[in-house]
């Protein structure tokens, strides 16, 4: 991937955007931010920060990278190509055992949204019920999902007779996998079930809550540079928690918002606002008392099956690599301040509006 310019301003800019409605005369920074799946809207704020303007009237541009890709997403930090990226909770970890300088800044999902589902008529119940069955997975890295919620009710793979046949993340293709009965189940994320749902098959999620309260995307960081960058992460991460509280105070809007930017996730509207629903009182509802705050004793929790399944080899002190340093920032706006934005974008879009 070509390297991108990420030079910021600092000395009166960073002053400047730490206050909402920065000058439009600011020279205007700029993040770029490796997500998770750049093309969805079921981690909404990535899309709706930019809708509604919140990164704009912040002085900040913020350039989407294709997450199409099969390099990890720590290089894409190291080599200065990502200032932000997101990292699931074992990537994380690893990259702390092999003492890599990230930082975790903003849990922007407190509740993981990989998880087990069954279809909707499926005999299926609950974990338990998962015996003789194949699992299909939208990429290697769901078998670790699979391990991690067999483990919470002491059962192994081996133990059930689970096969795993990895199935990719086409909707049409999970769901015509789960149709036609080549799988029983299938493990994979938000944007995953959405497109299941988008193609006809209605599913069910049978993981247990226990098994997602873990930070399933977190906003990582290079730390030797979080200095030198600081000014346009305090605006990366206050313009998306903007976007999370809008997702709670006006889920509709929200979801009008975002198909603007990503029509093909509403081709079914009804799937569409769903989506935005279980991502908005789901995988991203706030469950701390600041938006995207850290939460070291959950960070230590999730570690023993990590290391039981062999992902890390020993349990590492969330100290090592948790950041909350730019949690102030992120939390410095109100809700009339959030609702003056989104009210204003629905009074100049109403042709844009889902009735």
């Amino acid at each position: 991937m070509k390297k991108l310019s990420h030079s910021l301003r600092l000395g009166a800019l960073a002053a400047a955007v730490l206050a909402y409605g920065a000058s439009a005369d600011a020279e205007e920074m700029t993040i770029n931010f490796m997500p998770s799946n750049t093309t969805s809207c079921s981690a909404f704020p990535q899309q709706t920060a930019q809708a509604f303007g919140f990164w704009k009237e912040l002085g900040l541009k913020v350039n989407l990278l294709s997450s199409a890709t099969s390099v990890p997403y720590v290089a894409f930090l190291q080599n200065g190509d990502a200032d932000v990226a997101f990292l699931d909770s074992a990537q994380v970890l690893q990259a702390a055992e092999n003492n890599v300088p990230i930082k975790v800044i903003y849990e922007a999902y407190q509740f993981a949204p990989e998880g087990i589902v069954v279809p909707a008529d499926s005999p299926i119940q609950g974990l338990a019920d998962l015996h003789d069955v194949t699992i299909g997975l939208a990429s290697d890295r769901d078998l670790v999902t699979t391990i991690v919620a067999m483990d919470s009710i002491g059962k192994t793979l081996e133990d059930s007779n689970i096969k795993t046949v990895v199935v990719g993340d086409s909707g049409p293709v999970m769901a015509a996998a789960l149709s036609n009965k080549s799988i029983d189940a299938f493990a994979g994320g938000s944007a995953d079930r959405a497109g299941i749902e988008a193609a006809g098959v209605q599913i069910r999620n049978i993981t247990p809550p226990e098994v997602s309260r873990n930070p399933g995307n977190s906003m990582t960081i290079w730390g030797p540079t979080e200095e030198e960058k600081r000014p346009a992460l305090n605006a990366f991460v206050k313009g998306w928690a903007m976007a999370q509280m809008a997702g709670t105070l006006d889920t509709k809007l929200t979801a009008s918002a975002c198909r603007t930017m990503v029509p093909e996730d509403f081709e079914n509207v009804a799937v569409g606002e769903r989506l935005i629903q279980n991502n908005a009182y789901g995988m991203q509802l706030r469950r701390t008392q600041d938006w995207g705050e850290l939460q070291p004793d959950v960070w230590a929790a999730i570690q023993p099956p990590y290391v039981k399944v062999g992902e890390i080899k020993a349990e590492i002190d969330p100290a090592k690599f948790l950041d909350s340093s730019f949690i102030e920032a992120a939390n410095d706006f109100t809700t009339d301040d959030v609702k003056k934005v989104i009210y204003a974008w629905r009074d100049a879009n109403k042709d844009k509006l889902i009735p």
